[in-house]
């Protein structure tokens, strides 16, 4: 019998990740990308001799990967290597105090020591609290597919639910456990990655960085280009095709269910099913006939919250920062504002911003010159329906982050610039087709998590399925790796019914 066939749609990490499982499964599979290489956001970029990872920097729960590989009979050691990073993340405050997060976390408690005697015990607390957390609730609420809302009113899940308090904000929640704003922020800053200000994030996404302690962050050999370059090599190795420089203009669709899709040149292509991994409000919008966008309108998506977006420099620097850690964060005292513009990113801070830097070349000295240097610098910036001018702004935005730099240790970088890149809001919605540039999409309100995102399955199309950061569980490598799990089962439970019913 011949096999069935699936043609996924965009060769980022949620394309890459289920197009690998479902060959794992038995399954025909063409992957089409629209961009002269696959990794969507990570796909990198080169300027001259310095090769830059463009999106996403930090690696959590490697075993997802391993996990990935061995779906499809692989082992991911022999396809790209990953490095563990210690520290992980170093944090330097407003009031200029330091801290180093990693895996030690004696370490991390004699850093705490020093700001307070009880802090060390209180992490101790936290830590143990968080072990049960995982235990309980990673499956059902990140690994396992999205249920109706009230499929989550199983007893046993109910008390497990309320031991995360789920009525607490993501800042309430480390208030609580700490008193003290410093490390409250340092723990719930991954919340501006979800689109939101710790003091309206759930508290449920304190689970973030205790998988980092547990598990610690890692950076993959060669950089996440690579990373998405390794994936591709598998997916080729099993015999599945992947088509670059290949755009979709429409998802094909008759009678209510999927036939394959058409390209920009005209030419169809049938399949029994098909993945989209695009921005899902972007692709939506675009790459499906009006008859079958459903609710999911620009009336829809004008009442929904978006993530902020994020101004970019790619720096190749003629120097070395050795004596740097892989990820900073720079937090000012803006931070603890709770007032717009600064609790939801509506206008641009041009005075005193939260920034990160990545530092990747001590670990990895594929990317640069001997003796040089990559850097990466990310502001959290409003997105594009903010109406930024960054014709008039970029430069001036620019020239202020440079200057900052030497608050994480980047001393003089403008005196050592060899090559330069800049993106801004405009950018990720121009150049990646990402809406509003809101890099990590829908935000994670309450009105926004779990099963209130738009789901996995299509709700208008039979075999047309969605996978990225705006659908269940939600952005981020980590939970994007799970979306995928989750699609390829999926297609997997669909496609075997069309085989009985005929």
């Amino acid at each position: 019998m011949t096999r069935q066939r699936v043609i996924v749609v965009g060769g980022g990490p949620g394309g890459l990740a289920t197009a690998l499982r479902l060959l794992g499964q038995g399954y025909t599979v063409e992957l089409l990308e629209a961009a002269d290489r696959v990794g969507g956001r990570m796909r990198g970029l080169q300027a001259g001799d310095y090769a830059f990872d463009s999106g996403p920097t930090i690696l959590q729960m490697p075993q997802l990967y391993d996990a990935l590989f061995a779906s499809a009979g692989l082992n991911r050691a022999d396809y790209i290597t990953f490095t563990p990073l210690e520290p992980y993340t170093r944090l330097r405050f407003w009031d200029d105090t330091p801290l180093d997060l990693t895996t030690d976390l004696d370490h991390v408690k004699h850093q705490l020591a020093a700001w307070r005697d009880d802090l060390p015990q209180a992490l101790d607390r936290w830590y143990a609290e968080h072990q049960h957390k995982f235990a309980t609730g990673y499956g059902p609420y990140l690994s396992e597919p999205a249920r109706s809302p009230l499929g989550y009113l199983r007893p046993q899940e109910i008390t497990t639910a309320l031991s995360f308090r789920p009525w607490e904000t993501l800042y309430q929640h480390f208030w609580n456990a700490f008193h003290d704003d410093r490390l409250v922020y340092a723990l719930s800053y991954p919340a501006k990655y979800l689109g939101m200000h710790p003091t309206l994030s759930a508290s449920v996404f304190s689970l973030i960085p205790y998988l980092e302690m547990a598990f610690g962050v890692w950076h993959p050999q060669g950089g996440f280009r690579a990373l998405a370059q390794a994936i591709a090599q598998a997916i080729q190795d099993l015999g599945g095709k992947i088509h670059v420089s290949t755009p979709v203009r429409q998802v094909w669709i008759e009678q209510g269910q999927v036939r394959g899709v058409e390209l920009d040149t005209g030419e169809r292509m049938a399949a029994d099913a098909v993945v989209v991994n695009a921005d899902f409000a972007q692709a939506v919008q675009t790459l499906m006939p009006p008859a079958a966008q459903g609710k999911y309108t620009d009336r829809y998506f004008a009442r929904k919250q978006f993530s902020c977006s994020t101004f970019m420099l790619y720096l190749g620097v003629n120097r070395r920062y050795d004596h740097l850690p892989h990820h900073q964060l720079y937090l000012s005292d803006h931070i603890l504002r709770r007032d717009r513009p600064f609790v939801d990113d509506s206008a641009l801070d041009t005075v005193n911003p939260p920034f990160y830097v990545c530092n990747p070349t001590p670990v990895d000295g594929s990317n640069a010159p001997a003796g040089h240097s990559t850097l990466y610098v990310l502001v959290p910036i409003p997105h594009t329906g903010y109406s930024v001018n960054w014709q008039t702004q970029a430069q001036s935005y620019r020239d202020l982050i440079i200057n900052r730099l030497p608050l994480l240790g980047f001393d003089d970088v403008a005196q050592h610039i060899v090559a330069e890149t800049c993106y801004t809001a405009d950018t990720w919605q121009d150049e990646y087709a990402v809406y509003l540039g809101a890099v990590f999409n829908l935000s994670h309100t309450w009105q926004q998590l779990g099963p209130l995102r738009p789901p996995i399955r299509s709700e208008t199309t039979e075999r047309l399925y969605w996978v990225g950061g705006a659908v269940h569980p939600g952005s981020g490598l980590m939970t994007i790796l799970e979306a995928a799990k989750n699609t390829a089962r999926f297609v997997s439970q669909d496609l075997s019914q069309l085989v009985q019913t005929h």
